[in-house]
């Protein structure tokens, strides 16, 4: 399907789905950032944001006329409160709007289009994902996501998860999604400072082009070390794939439910599918980020999916939860070098 074809029913989801509140609704994700022309990937969805007066939860992900959307949902704000949010801005940037009841997301849109750009901004979102690898007191990642995780995103629920602090008392599928999402904020700090999309799945794979352009393939080594996964072979992750499809194919998920949406047969595609083709592509070390945390999604439902998530993380070298804390500390402290090559790519304009 093309992707002009996936907006157009986006567009259509949302005209059938109005609702009081609504202000309007734009394309997220990799449906915004490829021309329409293109070919939709089998192993993306369309990502769609409702812009709302108030907040309400993310709906997630379901196939409708074919397309499988992922719907969440965001707060009509200021165009400077946009500007400074690495999530809503590069999305509305993009200018693909599904709906605008009175013109007011569209007049935001234009300014965020305006000033996407301006180095001042790119920095303030740059550092609103360097505040959160910092942490509190400079401890990384204790603050973490419990809906939409990444980034502070659309609706995105958040609640304290002692990592930094190591808690036997906290599940364990809670405390690997707690850290390896600050642990992976590197990377979108690198899209961000890019100006490109900040894609959540493929962050490693995206982030890796951007530093092997800026001459900076040593860094993509560095990043790929604070996961974990910088000596593993394409065998062995493709090992913990292979568990992982077993698990999600089995897992008693509820779409009502934190992640439920992102376990679904219909979603199969993104999580498993799209991954199998990054280790046959040779991007197997960038793969495992998702394997990580799809499993640890998994076990938040399904306690069989434990084993192969506790396995996972002892190849990660972060199977004690002291070893999470060190590795957190670790990002933290390279934060200097991080912001090195930050203004680096920064300074270089934007690809088109």
């Amino acid at each position: 399907m093309k992707v002009g074809e996936a907006r157009a029913v986006a567009a259509r989801w949302v005209a059938d789905h109005r609702a009081d509140g609504w202000v309007g609704a734009y394309v997220s994700g990799s449906a915004a950032w490829l021309p329409e022309t293109a070919e939709l990937p089998p192993a993306s969805d369309a990502d769609v944001i409702v812009v709302v007066d108030g907040e309400r939860p993310k709906l997630g992900k379901f196939r409708y006329d074919g397309v499988l959307l992922d719907v969440s949902f965001a707060p009509m704000g200021s165009a400077e409160a946009v500007l400074g949010s690495p999530a809503l801005a590069p999305a509305l940037s993009r200018g693909v709007l599904l709906a605008d009841s009175g013109g007011r997301l569209g007049r935001v849109q234009a300014e965020v289009a305006a000033r996407f750009g301006a180095p001042e901004w790119v920095l303030a979102r740059c550092a609103a994902l360097e505040d959160r690898i910092a942490g509190p007191a400079g401890e990384a990642g204790v603050e973490g996501p419990a809906g939409e995780a990444g980034v502070a995103g659309p609706a995105g629920e958040r609640r304290r998860v002692a990592v930094a602090r190591p808690d036997e008392g906290v599940p364990l599928a809670e405390r690997v999604l707690a850290w390896a999402f600050p642990v992976s904020l590197p990377t979108l700090v690198v899209l961000t400072a890019a100006r490109a999309n900040p894609t959540v799945r493929k962050r490693y794979v995206a982030s890796r082009e951007v530093l092997l352009a800026h001459g900076q393939g040593a860094f993509h080594e560095e990043v790929l070390g604070w996961l974990g996964c910088a000596g593993l072979g394409a065998v062995r992750v493709g090992e913990h794939l292979d568990r992982l499809a077993s698990v999600y194919d089995r897992v008693p998920y509820d779409v009502a439910k934190p992640y439920g949406s992102d376990l679904t047969p219909e979603a199969r595609p993104v999580s498993i599918d799209g991954t199998r083709e990054l280790i046959e592509q040779g991007l197997h070390r960038e793969a495992v980020w998702w394997i990580l945390v799809t499993l640890a999604r998994c076990a938040t439902f399904d306690p069989h999916g434990t084993e192969a998530l506790r396995d996972l993380l002892g190849d990660l070298g972060v199977a004690a939860p002291e070893a999470m804390r060190d590795r957190a500390a670790e990002v933290a402290g390279a934060l200097p070098r991080l912001r090195q090559v930050r203004d680096a790519v920064l300074a270089t304009p934007p690809r088109r």
